[in-house]
């Protein structure tokens, strides 16, 4: 959870330099701004106790949904999710291409897909009560390996997509063992039919188990709540622990402030392991 290609890249250095009148003094302090949004998104609850019954309090669902955006569903079945009691909706397109998201960065893929029209839509709703996240996904026509054929590396990426859409959501539920990012570990994906270019697709997201760092979860793509199966998909994500922790969460911070790449892993040796 929760990448903007030069297009919205250019859009936002404007924005920021017509607010600020151009100087890097006011325009690094917008970016201060954004540190305690930034944090609290990254670390989603430290101290954070499992709880399998944990309730969405009416401040943690507006969280959820404070980046979610006005849309109006694309299908008979996305408006029966979307209507569903209790379900949120959390992310959006415009959210991916928002100018100064608090946690997605200006390298961020779908970000970079939905301005060029790769994908043409991109929704995300949680249902707490279920904790079932549902990505809504509209693709272009220029996403194919195979003539008029999606390519299968997008559909794996559109899987650990929508499952990084489950943690962020579980993490402000405050119903996971660990605070802060996790990291695909293992991703399995059976493919099951052909997905024809320009679908609109169906992704649903659930837990399977959690064990302290460790998240197991499953998914299935589908064309519609009730419709074919594309395929199915099994990931493990794990979180870095508390030693690793510290400087990566420094290092994102001054990211955030100062730009650069820095990133979230300084060395490759310093991935989370099994």
């Amino acid at each position: 959870m929760l990448h903007v290609p030069l297009l919205a890249q250019q859009r936002r250095f404007r924005t920021s330099a017509s607010a600020s009148g151009g100087g890097l003094g006011s325009h690094l302090s917008s970016k201060w701004l954004l540190v305690p949004a930034a944090a609290a998104a990254l670390a989603g609850g430290f101290a954070y106790a499992h709880n399998a019954g944990a309730q969405v309090t009416p401040a943690t669902a507006e969280a959820l949904q404070k980046y979610g955006g006005p849309h109006e569903p694309a299908t008979r079945w996305e408006a029966e999710i979307a209507s569903q009691p209790g379900t949120l909706k959390v992310l959006t397109a415009d959210a991916l291409l928002a100018q100064d998201h608090p946690f997605l960065e200006d390298d961020h893929m779908f970000s970079a897909f939905v301005s060029k029209g790769i994908v043409r839509d991109w929704t995300g709703y949680y249902n707490p009560d279920r904790k079932t996240w549902y990505s809504v996904i509209a693709l272009g026509r220029e996403v194919c390996g195979f003539p008029r054929v999606v390519h299968g590396g997008l559909t794996a990426a559109m899987f650990d997509e929508s499952f990084g859409g489950l943690l962020f959501s579980l993490k402000q539920q405050k119903a996971l063992d660990f605070w802060g990012p996790a990291y695909t570990v293992q991703l399995e994906v059976q493919y099951k039919a052909k997905i024809p270019a320009g679908a609109v697709l169906l992704c649903t997201c659930e837990v399977e188990r959690a064990e302290g760092r460790k998240l197991w979860m499953t998914a299935t793509m589908r064309d519609g709540p009730e419709g074919k199966v594309y395929a199915t998909s099994r990931a493990l994500f794990v979180a870095p622990g508390v030693k690793k922790m510290v400087p990566m969460v420094t290092s994102y911070l001054w990211h955030r402030v100062f730009g650069g790449f820095g990133g979230l892993w300084p060395q490759e040796q310093d991935r989370p392991s099994q």
